[in-house]
């Protein structure tokens, strides 16, 4: 009987922690509030909201250039049909026209990218970028007037005994003694009348100048034959003795004399020799020498029987 009373008690004792174990389980369950689940609502609803702005709107903008591209497209096909047809209908040939829109794509180019200092609008001096051939880039010497130099000389500095390639590329030092260069020099003669200009001065200080109204100087295929003409000045006419002369080098003889005339140990220098010299005329590029020298150096005949101390070359178009 005592076993009996004890089971029940033991069976009620089991069920007692029951009912504690889920009054405790139930304290602690997690129970949201009504306020809780009204702002999880609200954010679920924004971000779907703010999710369909942004679709929306990458669609529109996708859509809207899509369709813009189409229509230039368009615009732009018809204005090429038009153009097309005009130049069908025209008299002139289909090459006719197009030698005719070439040639004005090569007139603007030319209009816009200064050639020679000339054409520099703001008429600056000093250190120039140009486009001789409307394309290629040079760094040039501008003056005052629009002139272009092509040798500059006053020190000696610079050695002009030097040899074909080098006369034919340009050497020195642009910002102080140089020679621009034949290659360059035919470039920049090529198209237009050029004028060309010589100022000397001696070791006194005494200056002259010699203008040729008609100067320029063909390419390599010719040697750089000079043209060169109509005097004036107070230096006298130095050059007019070389007109039609090829370039000769001491490596490259063209002149007239049965030896090179540039390999002389007397001379030494680039030029448009023809039988050397009379004993009259200009030698502007020969081994840089001091007073009293009548052979050798910076040499202008018409002016002084011996060596100055500087000269310049600058050309302009007329």
């Amino acid at each position: 009987m005592a076993s009996i009373e004890m089971y029940e008690d033991i069976k009620r004792e089991d069920h007692t922690y029951d009912v504690i174990k889920k009054q405790i389980e139930t304290k602690h369950k997690f129970k949201p509030s009504l306020k809780q689940w009204l702002f999880l609502f609200l954010l679920i609803l924004t971000l779907l909201v703010l999710s369909g702005v942004v679709v929306w709107t990458v669609t529109y903008f996708t859509v809207r250039g899509t369709i813009e591209n189409i229509s230039e497209d368009s615009r732009n096909t018809a204005r090429v049909a038009a153009d097309i047809k005009n130049m069908l209908n025209e008299t002139d040939s289909t090459k006719e026209k197009l030698d005719k829109i070439l040639s004005s794509v090569s007139d603007l180019k030319h209009g816009l990218l200064p050639q020679e200092c000339k054409d520099i609008t703001n008429k600056e001096v000093g250190l120039q970028t140009i486009y001789p051939d409307g394309n290629k880039r040079l760094f040039m010497q501008c003056e005052e007037g629009g002139w272009t130099l092509i040798q500059k000389r006053y020190d000696g500095s610079v050695e002009f005994h030097r040899n074909w390639k080098d006369y034919e590329n340009g050497f020195g030092d642009i910002h102080g003694e140089f020679w621009l260069g034949n290659k360059n020099i035919a470039q920049l003669t090529l198209e237009g009348n050029h004028e060309l200009k010589i100022d000397v001065e001696d070791w006194n200080g005494n200056k002259r100048y010699a203008f040729y109204g008609n100067f320029s100087i063909g390419d390599a295929s010719t040697k750089y034959q000079l043209i060169i003409s109509n005097y004036s000045g107070n230096a006298g006419d130095g050059m007019s003795y070389y007109n039609g002369m090829k370039f000769t080098t001491y490596d490259q003889d063209n002149d007239k004399y049965p030896f090179n005339c540039a390999d002389d140990s007397t001379l030494k220098g680039g030029w448009w020799y023809n039988a050397c010299w009379t004993g009259k005329e200009a030698m502007l590029n020969g081994h840089y020498t001091h007073r009293n020298n009548g052979q050798q150096g910076i040499i202008y005949k018409s002016f002084k029987i011996t060596s100055l101390k500087k000269s310049t070359m600058k050309i302009r178009r007329l």
